[in-house]
C-alpha cells in the first residue's frame, strides 16, 4: 500500500516539476521495482509458512530476512532513481 502511494506521489511530483513525458515514464518504472520485489517477498513468505507450518527453522528465518534486504534495497534503489530523475536529470 505505501509503496503504491509513493509511485502517485512521485509520478505528481515529476509532472508538478517540469519533467518531461520520458522523465515521467522512467520515474513510473523507477518505482514499480520495489512493487514488483515487494509482491516476489510476499509471495516466497506466503509459501514457505504453507510448506513449512507454524514450525521454527533457522535457516528459513535468514531466507526471509534476506528478501526483506532486497526488498529494503529495491526501496533505495527505486526511489533514489525517482529523485536523482526527478531534480537532477537534464530537461
Amino acid at each position: 500500500m505505501q509503496e503504491s502511494v509513493a509511485l502517485v506521489a512521485a509520478i505528481l511530483a515529476s509532472i508538478g516539476f517540469g519533467c518531461e513525458p520520458p522523465q515521467v515514464f522512467l520515474v513510473f518504472l523507477a518505482c514499480l521495482l520495489p512493487i514488483t520485489l515487494e509482491l516476489v517477498n510476499s509471495a516466497m513468505e506466503i509459501f514457505m509458512d504453507h510448506v513449512l507450518g507454524p514450525t521454527y527453522r533457522e535457516e528459513i528465518r535468514r531466507a526471509k530476512d534476506m528478501l526483506s534486504a532486497a526488498v529494503c534495497l529495491a526501496l533505495l534503489i527505486g526511489y533514489s532513481g525517482s529523485v536523482w530523475i526527478i531534480f537532477f536529470a537534464k530537461k
